[in-house]
């Protein structure tokens, strides 16, 4: 039989009220299924994709993009197909629960120690909950110990983050079933300062772990003479600001040289879906900016190998000014396909960056700074810059992550001002 499942607000945080409805990612009519993406909400904090709690065709929207909705209240309803269960003979409650409980459905999948997976309550935990309870080694009693705050107490993604976020050294997970209770943050109080993470920077957190989990990390680093681009800089950079409203940075420039080296080395520009290597038409290159909250984004500069240095420059003032005030819109900050990240701003000389998934690279950029360099058999002192390029070592080799950074060490070392189309300054 069909019957209407009402969508609900989620609650975004403790803190967090009522959110406003930007898009519908779905049409009246359209099918959707389980987990996927129905619209995105924004708070005063982040905007977040709200999935869909089950399976079927969406029947009515009753708050459109640019209305406010509450905390718990319904935006709109799912028609989906709600299988009746045949009656049990009286008295009887399947698999233990009590009569008006769901069925619990079976599965042959696999669970955190390896053994099999208990009977799960379907009703209460989604496939994406599951999973990152897997990657987080939390076994099923702890999950069932989690209250959920979901449609009929469902338990939901932010439900396992928040616990995750304040989840005990020595938890059930190393201790088993000899510590019974979780403790309260009476406990955690006197350790130190007790600040729970935003729901954005657990979000972050979870996307940082499963990367690590799911890419074979591998890190290379080579030292860039960067003297002659400083000097350029030196030069042109007031003349390069009044004409074109925008810096004339140290990332700029590395932006737009690995747009075009990118051309020549598809693994790099690549992503895997599932067994299957996408090697990616367009060069879109996110650039990871560092937010006053200490949280990270990354906007994307879209068809960056087609673009000129002025307008590679253009394009990153205007993304980072919506980044810092917030105003990023999904469009800015999809469709990536390879990452820059300048930790070096931050006067750090390497690091080793992780890999911003589903990509299978990331080029880390460090601090510019005076190093001595044996040149012609003499020791003189250079401009250098460390670069930091890690990689999914399940399709990029050693050899290749090499040439890459041989070829963007050759590639930056022929930067001109003809180059960078910026002759006429």
């Amino acid at each position: 039989m069909k019957k209407q499942i009402p969508i609900v607000m989620p609650q975004m945080g403790q803190s967090v009220a009522e959110g406003t409805i930007t898009k519908w990612l779905k049409k009246v009519g359209e099918e959707i299924k389980e987990d996927e993406a129905l619209l995105e909400v924004e708070t005063d904090k982040t905007t977040v994709e709200v999935e869909s709690p089950v399976s079927g065709r969406l029947a009515s929207c009753l708050k459109q993009a640019g209305e406010i909705a509450a905390a718990g209240e319904t935006i709109g309803t799912i028609e989906a197909e709600v299988r009746e269960q045949a009656a049990a003979p009286a008295g009887a409650k399947p698999h233990g629960a009590a009569a008006n409980e769901p069925l619990l459905v079976s599965t042959e999948a696999r669970f955190n120690n390896g053994g099999p997976l208990p009977e799960i309550d379907r009703d209460r935990y989604s496939p994406y909950v599951l999973r990152l309870a897997m990657f987080n080694n939390i076994p099923l009693h702890e999950l069932e110990s989690i209250r959920g705050t979901g449609r009929h107490g469902r338990v939901t993604r932010n439900d396992v983050l928040d616990y995750l976020s304040r989840r005990p050294i020595g938890s059930p997970t190393v201790k088993a079933l000899a510590a019974s209770e979780e403790p309260g943050e009476e406990d955690l109080s006197a350790l130190g300062e007790v600040v729970p993470m935003s729901s954005l920077r657990r979000t972050i957190a979870d996307h940082m772990v499963q990367s690590i989990r799911t890419s074979a990390h591998v890190t290379m680093i080579h030292a860039l003479d960067l003297t002659h681009v400083v000097d350029l800089r030196r030069r042109i950079k007031d003349d390069f600001e009044k004409k074109f409203h925008a810096r004339m940075t140290y990332t700029g420039v590395l932006l737009y040289v690995t747009s075009r080296v990118l051309r020549d080395f598809p693994r790099v520009n690549a992503s895997i879906q599932g067994t299957n290597i996408v090697l990616r038409k367009d060069v879109n290159i996110g650039c990871a900016v560092a937010l006053a909250d200490e949280t990270l984004v990354v906007p994307v500069v879209k068809h960056a190998d087609k673009k000129s240095f002025p307008e590679i420059a253009q394009d990153l003032v205007r993304l980072i000014e919506l980044a810092r005030t917030k105003s990023l819109k999904r469009e800015d900050a999809e469709g990536g396909t390879f990452t820059i990240s300048n930790f070096g701003s931050f006067g750090s000389l390497m690091g080793t960056p992780i890999i911003n998934q589903p990509q299978v690279a990331i080029l880390g950029m460090g601090a510019v700074h005076k190093a001595p360099v044996v040149l012609d058999g003499k020791v003189v002192v250079r401009d250098q810059l460390y670069l930091s390029f890690s990689f999914d070592h399940r399709i990029i080799d050693g050899e290749l992550g090499g040439r890459f950074l041989r070829t963007i060490e050759d590639a930056t070392g022929a930067v001109t001002e003809e180059s960078l189309n910026v002759e006429k300054l």
